[in-house]
């Protein structure tokens, strides 16, 4: 099934504020999230919670999506990575849960084909900005969710497959630097 974005959620953008070292909420940022779009690289960026930024904390099955800068992508909130509010730079994409996963959503926009429409969306200025009018038209295939489910656990166990092959990667170049430091010392040693 064929849905408009703007048909499937309510989209805002995130809030624009000042963050602290400490806190308990978190203040996200484009540079908290590595190469596959988990916020990994989080640091020291809280906000208080107060009335005015209340509205833009996350809730379960929600999207952001980096509306703004040089990186478009989406990553779909998870409640166990604690309270966010997502800054400025991002859309929060408030889904309606009976008709799609914020999972499925989030992969579905990092899509290449998608994510090519995204950024001749935002093309124009020096930096991309994705205008909300045209991101709400933005078509989105809806498969049932039970098919959504299927897609988003083979998603993550590929996730999950990268991701370890990216650690072993670092764990050979790591043991490679090693071995030839011990040959190198033991032939001065020969020598």
């Amino acid at each position: 099934m064929l849905q408009k974005l703007g048909d499937i959620a309510e989209i805002q953008f995130g809030a624009y504020d000042k963050p602290t070292q400490e806190g308990v909420v978190k203040y996200l940022h484009a540079s908290h999230f590595d190469a596959f779009y988990k916020p990994s690289k989080f640091e020291n960026s809280f906000v208080p919670l107060n009335d005015k930024n209340e509205k833009f904390l996350l809730q379960p099955n929600d999207v952001i999506l980096a509306g703004k800068g040089q990186r478009v992508f989406a990553w779909a909130y998870n409640d166990s990575f604690g309270q966010v509010i997502p800054s400025s730079l991002f859309y929060i994409i408030r889904t309606h849960p009976s008709k799609v996963l914020g999972g499925f959503l989030a992969q579905y926009l990092n899509s290449e084909k998608i994510q090519y429409n995204l950024k001749l969306i935002g093309a124009g200025a020096t930096i991309t900005s994705i205008p909300k009018k045209e991101l709400e038209q933005i078509d989105v295939v809806l498969p049932s969710i039970e098919e959504q489910i299927k897609i988003v656990e083979f998603i993550d166990l590929l996730d999950e497959d990268l991701r370890l092959t990216q650690d072993l990667l670092i764990k050979r170049k790591e043991l490679k630097k090693g071995l030839i430091n011990k040959i190198m010392n033991n032939n001065k040693m020969i020598s």
